[in-house]
């Protein structure tokens, strides 16, 4: 049996995460609901449809480059993070979560604001098994889709933004870096602090705006 196969009858999806998500505890709210802790917004989550916790989650390097921007009012008016095609400035370090397809339908529509209703927003799942990249609505955060290949018989499916007003940087907000520095303790416990500071120091919206003492004191903080 193919990994296709397979995939088909589970309908199961790796979601690779990059962002605030790599904190477990974070990427929960997604699924349970409620309202996070560490963010500025009094906005809670519904959480998906299926609250299900994820059946496993690894460590992942992405061959893309990080970079921050935007302005989010759920962390402090601050840029959040996204992903982009420069493999000479990555990888990106993740963290892939095995979820529902539907669960992955319902996590997209709460990055990009909207409620879980039913509706479904990603391609069919057919598609996001054999086809590489998907662009939604472009007034969306999160409008491309992209499948960055398989784990066993699972496909690593995550999102980024398509917007030209995205892609300039913004510099995070103090929460939004240290629970980024959780995450990356967390899920890839090997990676001392001073190569967690030298990662986040290199990213666009960080590098050049945001001094060395101070990630430091926020990954030590985290």
């Amino acid at each position: 049996m193919s990994p296709g196969q397979k995939q088909s009858t589970l309908k199961m999806v790796w979601y690779a995460s990059y962002g605030s998500n790599l904190k477990r505890e974070r990427f929960m709210y997604y699924i349970k609901g409620g309202a996070p802790v560490e963010s500025t917004s009094a906005r809670p989550y519904l959480g998906c449809r299926n609250k299900s916790e994820p059946m496993e989650s690894r460590p992942i390097s992405l061959n893309y480059e990080l970079y921050f921007s935007g302005r989010s009012r759920t962390w402090g008016n601050g840029g959040v993070a996204f992903i982009r095609e420069n493999q000479s400035r990555g990888p990106t370090l993740g963290r892939i979560y095995l979820i529902t397809d539907e669960q992955f339908n319902d996590l997209v529509m709460q990055e990009n604001s909207k409620t879980p209703d039913g509706s479904r927003v990603v391609p069919p799942f057919e598609q996001l098994v054999s086809q590489q990249e998907w662009r939604l609505c472009n007034s969306f955060w999160y409008g491309k889709l992209l499948n960055i290949g398989w784990e066993g018989f699972y496909p690593i499916l995550t999102f980024t933004t398509t917007r030209t007003d995205l892609q300039r940087s913004t510099a995070p907000s103090e929460q939004y870096v240290k629970v980024i520095a959780s995450g990356i303790k967390e899920t890839h416990p090997e990676i001392r602090d001073a190569d967690i500071v030298a990662y986040l120091s290199r990213a666009d919206g960080i590098h050049g705006t945001i001094g060395l003492p101070q990630i430091r004191a926020w990954v030590a903080a985290a």
